[in-house]
């Protein structure tokens, strides 16, 4: 079957502010076609980024390329992960974008005349944009980035050394160097060090997993918390080898690490170690990190065709359900993306809750192709009706367990049924805003 994209899609993120999925990145003409690449690295990791645009790949991060041989205009200043596929982007003080594996260009200011240099860099959560901000506070939007407000105009106490996006993506926190902090769009404020003595200036800022708080550290690893964010300890008081520079939270959100100019790292709550360039000689230092997300699904609605319509539909409580209505031809359905290149096993148990209509009554289904023999065929095809249940283990189901995944659609073939609470690889899909990891 023939698939095109549909015009709206829902993303699921788990962790903040970082990456994704290993294996293709265009969408499939048939399902069962994409060449499956290794299996998923499911654990964390993260990616140190040093000024000449040398990149530090760690735990299950995986090297996508750097500018580290480049010559460069400009020194780069911050870095951004894709927050759902595997790829970062690279931004230097003069606006200049480098954009690296699945992570898309969408415009730089690399050819314009700038009031203050580019000091920090943030992507949308659809991974469709992103936003550049300045040292005066000035805010650049592009791709699907919206402009919510900046401090361009403003005449600030201290630069602007850092930014922070809430998980909707319809706001955003400045913060400077004396900690104060300047919220836009649905960004609420917390509070702020703006006015306090601080020992070193601030150097960061991390949003809490809920969007209702915020970190700021500080130079010399101290750590400010404000809203729901909670304290885990600090580096505030302690000697150092090199400055801090940035800081990310863990993709739980239930910890957080610092890196520091020589790479290292330090880690508090339940963030992880997966090693550092301490005593490493750097060519230029570290300016920042960003983390890789464990994993996220994206499910894309077939575009309606003559007999199939299969698209989201909102309820009146705000609710985004997937609404799947055949009566000829091609059946309704829609194909999850971010799996390919999974083993089967790992999808783990793939479930929805049936809203309108009738299971026993429809063609609804979870389809899925895969791989067997390792040649990227994908050799494999196997549904799970729901007449099995709404919740299947496709291993207890008779496919095997090491098989790659090469698709995965879900299908329905009579009639309309609209499902919602879709269940993949142990990530819930609960409505167009809310992004969390199953219980």
């Amino acid at each position: 079957m023939r698939l095109r994209r549909a015009a709206l899609f829902l993303t699921v993120l788990i962790g903040f502010g970082v990456l994704g999925v290993v294996g293709p990145t265009s969408v499939p003409g048939s399902l069962g076609g994409p060449e499956p690449a290794a299996a998923y690295p499911l654990d964390d990791g993260y990616w140190l980024a040093a000024s000449d645009g040398g990149i530090f790949s760690f735990g299950d991060a995986q090297f996508f390329g750097s500018t580290g041989g480049l010559t460069l205009n400009k020194p780069i200043v911050g870095a951004a992960a894709h927050p759902f596929l595997e790829g970062y982007w690279l931004v230097a003080s003069d606006g200049g974008i480098f954009a690296f594996g699945s992570s898309a260009f969408w415009g730089s200011l690399g050819n314009r005349v700038l009031n203050s240099p580019i000091v920090g860099m943030a992507a949308t959560p659809t991974g469709l944009g992103y936003w550049l901000v300045a040292a005066d506070g000035g805010i650049f939007a592009f791709g699907d980035a919206q402009f919510y407000g900046s401090t361009g105009g403003i005449t600030l106490n201290k630069p602007i050394v850092g930014m922070a996006v809430t998980p909707t993506g319809g706001g955003y926190w400045l913060v400077a160097t004396d900690g104060g902090i300047f919220a836009f769009g649905d960004a609420r404020f917390f509070g702020s060090e703006g006015g306090r003595p601080l020992n070193k200036p601030i150097v960061g800022i991390a949003a809490s997993a809920s969007g209702l708080g915020y970190y700021l550290v500080a130079s010399d690893g101290g750590i400010f918390t404000h809203g729901d964010a909670q304290f885990r300890g600090s580096r505030g008081g302690e000697p150092l080898n090199a400055p801090i520079v940035g800081m990310a939270l863990s993709p739980s959100g239930l910890g957080y690490q610092f890196v520091a100019t020589d790479g290292g790292i330090f880690n508090y709550g339940d963030s992880k170690f997966f090693g550092s360039t301490g005593n490493i000689r750097l060519n230029k230092p570290v300016l920042g990190m960003a983390l890789r997300p464990r994993l996220a699904v994206k499910i894309d609605p077939y575009a309606p065709t003559a007999g199939q319509v299969s698209d989201w539909v909102q309820t009146g409580a705000g609710d985004w359900q997937l609404s799947l209505a055949y009566t000829s031809g091609t059946p309704a359905g829609a194909r999850i993306l971010g799996v390919e290149g999974l083993f089967v096993s790992q999808l783990g148990k793939l479930s929805y809750a049936v809203d309108t209509g009738s299971c026993a009554a429809s063609g609804l289904r979870f389809v899925v192709a895969y791989d067997t023999n390792g040649d990227g065929t994908g050799d494999g095809l196997t549904s799970l009706p729901c007449t099995l249940g709404t919740t299947i283990d496709p291993v207890v189901a008779g496919i095997p367990g090491t098989a790659v995944v090469t698709g995965l659609d879900v299908v329905n073939s009579t009639g309309t049924i609209v499902i919602d609470d879709i269940v993949v690889a142990g990530i819930s899909v609960a409505d167009w805003q809310t992004y969390r990891a199953a219980a």
